[in-house]
């Protein structure tokens, strides 16, 4: 009778791209931001990838001068929005500011989610004038993430103790009358309304 065979084991798709990436290295060639773009994705794709996807970005920011972009922080904030790494969301933010990556939805959806998961009010505020400038109008994705905000109890309150009536006055006419951008001045529970814009009623 023939011999008996095993199946072979699956092998994890991060592990491979691992192993390519350092026979890369070992080889001499040097990484180029595709490598780094592509092997993110791998590892950002690991659920317990936060810590190497972190690593990976700003290893070779700081260490072989590489120019990253915008698709090389991306899936680096997917996974540490998972992993609700408040600190590295931080960290990752920095690296884009120096490297200077402006982010767009995706990447400030996720920054504004982990912030508010770790009860960061002033993170989240940041972040949500940051998404009004840049975009105005969102995606259901963002809504949803913005919605789970005002619906948990520190939105009603987080606020400052003590603020200047005079000074949000001169803010709000030198913001055009839309908002102060002070942070969050008073406490009280959030009405929270959806306006659909656009000729597609989106």
């Amino acid at each position: 009778s023939p011999p008996r065979t095993h199946a072979a084991l699956p092998v994890h798709p991060a592990a491979v791209a691992r192993r390519v990436f350092a026979q890369m290295l070992e080889a001499g060639a040097p990484p180029s931001e595709a490598t780094i773009t592509s092997l993110g994705r791998v590892v950002a794709a690991d659920g317990e990838g936060a810590d190497e996807a972190f690593g990976l970005v700003s290893t070779m920011r700081q260490k072989d001068g590489i120019a990253l972009r915008l698709r090389s922080y991306s899936p680096v904030l997917a996974v540490i929005r998972r992993a609700r790494e408040a600190g590295k969301a931080s960290a990752v933010e920095a690296l884009m500011a120096a490297s200077a990556v402006s982010q767009e939805e995706p990447e400030l959806a996720a920054l504004l989610e982990v912030s508010a998961k770790v009860r960061d009010t002033d993170k989240v505020y940041e972040y949500m004038h940051k998404l009004w400038r840049a975009i105005g109008c969102v995606i259901e994705e963002t809504a949803k993430v913005l919605e789970g905000r005002f619906r948990i109890e520190t939105a009603a309150t987080a606020h400052k103790p003590e603020w200047d009536v005079c000074q949000v006055k001169d803010a709000l006419v030198a913001n055009g009358g839309g908002c102060h951008q002070l942070g969050w001045l008073q406490t009280g529970p959030w009405m929270v309304q959806r306006v659909r814009a656009g000729a597609d009623d989106k």
